[in-house]
C-alpha cells in the first residue's frame, strides 16, 4: 500500500436487505469495488442499508450515524456510493449528508457523476 492511500467507505442501499434484494446489492458492491480500485483507494469498510425498517442479516443499524462518527474522527477520506441518492433514505437527506461529509473533509463520490461537491 502507498505511504498514503485514500481510505474509502462504501455505502449501498436497497428497498430491503431480504434475499430477493441480494442481486441488487451485489451489483452495487461490484460497481463500487471496481470504481475504488480504479482510483487506487483502499476500501476500509462497507455499509449495507435498506430504505425501510426491514432487518436483514447484513443491515447496518444506522450507516449514516456510524459514517458521521467516523468522519468526525477522520477515520476515512472518501465516501463512495453507487449513485448520489444512495447517501440518504430520502432525497433531502442525501444533500444534507453530502454537505456534512464535505465540511468534515471527506470527499463524496458516486460511480455515475464522480465527485459530488455540495453547496453548503
Amino acid at each position: 500500500m502507498n505511504k498514503y492511500m485514500k481510505r474509502a467507505c462504501l455505502l449501498y442501499r436497497t428497498d430491503t436487505t431480504l434475499p430477493q434484494d441480494q442481486p441488487a446489492m451485489n451489483r452495487q458492491r461490484d460497481i463500487c469495488i471496481a470504481f475504488a480500485e480504479q482510483h487506487g483507494w483502499h476500501t476500509i469498510r462497507e455499509f449495507w442499508e435498506s430504505t425501510d425498517d426491514e432487518m436483514g442479516p447484513e443491515k447496518t443499524e444506522d450507516a449514516l450515524l456510524e459514517l458521521r462518527t467516523g468522519a468526525e474522527q477522520k477515520k476515512f477520506d472518501i465516501l463512495l456510493v453507487p449513485r448520489f441518492a444512495c447517501i440518504g433514505r430520502i432525497p433531502e437527506e442525501s444533500f444534507y449528508a453530502a454537505a456534512f461529509f464535505e465540511r468534515m473533509g471527506i470527499e463524496v463520490w458516486d460511480t455515475i457523476e464522480g465527485r459530488i461537491v455540495s453547496v453548503s
